[in-house]
């Protein structure tokens, strides 16, 4: 017994130096730990309530490492292929999520007309610049027949003419006289020019006349000068008077009495529609276009002497409120009128951006801009030509400003990229002939807009992969790779948070 009992104290007391003996060794390890302990139980416990599959068996202590190793491995694949492909569909949302689709059902459609600008040919009014010559001290008729000879030409020029700008030495030393910049060429010859559609005669005046109703006319500032746009739902926004003072021109009385419309529309079972644009004096340039659009000045069109009839066709391209309030200009590739981007117009069109180009380019190219855009003040405003130069350096890019390709091989021309427009229209004209002695029978000539067939097809653009599409792509992704769900996501948001709080007061 005396044996056994020696033994025993004899392995106890050498139990307990071994312990003490690695106690001093251990001590500063088990300090390091043990801080980090309560953060490796959080985990332990995140990981065995098992939000995402397959991490309760990283928290499981009895299995193996190359176990836990091999289901990190599947948790790291399904979470690559879980994201990658919802990144897919958040591209698809934000650049493939419209359609433009057809439709067929042509018996409940409103086709709107095309659009027409007249650009007279005769802009300055001679009594109201003997009227500026005579306040400013030119008053030799001579002076005043080449200072009308340069305006007038300063007035009709545009891209394709400005080599052809009349000019001599008199005239200089008239601009000198008058002390008339770049700046002002414009507003002079508006200044200078006839409202034809706010003439007091109602017979002279240019007007727009379907049957017994009227459309609205504007006087307009274009590529070409200022022009006469009716039938459109943009002149309002591109009058002289707005684009050169700011201001908006009230419609006179003659209107008020009267049935006026911004746009003609037409039916299946209206039949045959039309509108006579007439109150011009020979010669005149007739640009026809989508009412949605302004003028083209690419597509130049001739000098005439003569009315002419237009039969048009038209193919429309419409949207609905829902495409507008469920998609931004990013996702569907295209604008409202209303939203703008550009600097020199307040409302937007394919044709304003075009715009836009042409005067970003000239003055790259020139280090001017042509007098006939507006300039408004501030950051984006822009040193305007002097006539000299127009003749200079314009004609030797007619076509890179006109076609934005320097020539027939060159495809890509320059960058400008333009958003067409949301709502628009496709206008093809069917027959066009000349209405000869017309001026003789009415007093004056323009343009006849004839509407004879109507389409039986039209482009709608419509969402077609929604906000909610793409949570529904999203979250089948997650809960095919992950078996992840809402109350999923719920789970970690509150195991993070609130049962975080809890843990770190001591409730665990």
């Amino acid at each position: 017994m005396t044996n056994d009992s020696s033994t025993k104290d004899t392995f106890s007391s050498s139990r307990t130096s071994r312990q003490e003996s690695k106690e001093p060794a251990g001590g500063p390890l088990e300090w390091l730990i043990r801080p980090f302990q309560p953060i490796g139980t959080f985990v332990q416990l995140f990981l065995e309530q098992g939000a995402v599959h397959g991490l309760t068996h990283l928290g499981r202590p009895f299995l193996h490492i190359s176990e836990k190793l091999l289901w990190l491995a599947l948790i790291v694949i399904a979470l690559y292929f879980s994201v990658a492909l919802s990144f897919v569909s958040w591209d698809r949302y934000q650049t493939k999520g419209t359609v433009v689709a057809i439709e067929k059902d042509h018996y409940y459609w409103n086709t709107s007309m095309p659009s027409l600008t007249i650009c007279p040919l005769k802009r300055i009014y001679p009594p109201l610049l003997t009227k500026y010559c005579n306040v400013n001290g030119i008053t030799n008729e001579a002076d005043q027949s080449e200072l009308f000879r340069f305006l007038e030409s300063l007035a009709n020029s545009s891209y394709f003419n400005f080599g052809n700008i009349y000019h001599n030495e008199k005239v200089d030393e008239l601009l000198e006289m008058l002390q008339l910049l770049p700046e002002n060429y414009m507003k002079v010859i508006y200044n200078l020019t006839r409202d034809l559609a706010q003439l007091d005669d109602p017979e002279l005046r240019v007007r727009t006349q379907s049957n017994l109703e009227f459309l609205r006319t504007y006087q307009t500032l274009t590529e070409y000068g200022i022009c006469y746009t009716t039938n459109s739902f943009i002149s309002s926004n591109l009058t002289a008077s707005l684009l050169l003072e700011g201001r908006v021109k009230p419609l006179d009385h003659f209107y008020s009495t009267r049935i006026v419309r911004d746009v003609r529309f037409g039916n299946l079972f209206d039949g045959d529609i039309t509108y006579s644009f007439i109150g011009f004096e020979p010669p005149i340039s007739i640009f026809y276009h989508s009412p949605y659009e302004t003028l083209n000045i690419a597509n130049f069109q001739p000098l005439t002497n003569e009315a002419q009839e237009f039969e048009t066709f038209s193919f429309e391209l419409v949207t609905n409120k829902e495409f507008r309030e469920h998609t931004t200009i990013s996702q569907r590739g295209c604008r409202f009128i209303d939203e703008s981007n550009l600097t020199h117009y307040s409302i937007y069109t394919k044709g304003l951006c075009q715009q836009e180009c042409r005067i970003n380019l000239a003055y790259k190219l020139c280090g001017c801009i042509p007098h006939f855009y507006p300039n408004p003040d501030g950051p984006h405003e822009k040193t305007v030509c002097h006539y000299k130069q127009l003749m200079k350096c314009f004609p030797r890019y007619r076509k890179l400003l006109l076609e934005f390709k320097q020539d027939n091989n060159d495809q890509k021309g320059t960058a400008c990229y333009c958003e067409p427009n949301c709502i628009s229209s496709k206008v093809i004209i069917e027959n066009r002939q000349v209405l000869k002695q017309t001026q003789k029978l009415i007093g004056s000539i323009g343009g006849l807009v004839v509407m004879k067939r109507y389409p039986l097809v039209r482009f709608s653009r419509q969402v077609l992969f929604t906000f909610t599409d793409l949570l529904v792509s999203i979250g089948g992704t997650a809960g095919f790779f992950l078996g992840f769900s809402v109350l999923g996501m719920v789970e970690i948001i509150y195991f993070f948070t609130l049962r975080l709080v809890w843990y770190i007061a001591g409730r665990r």
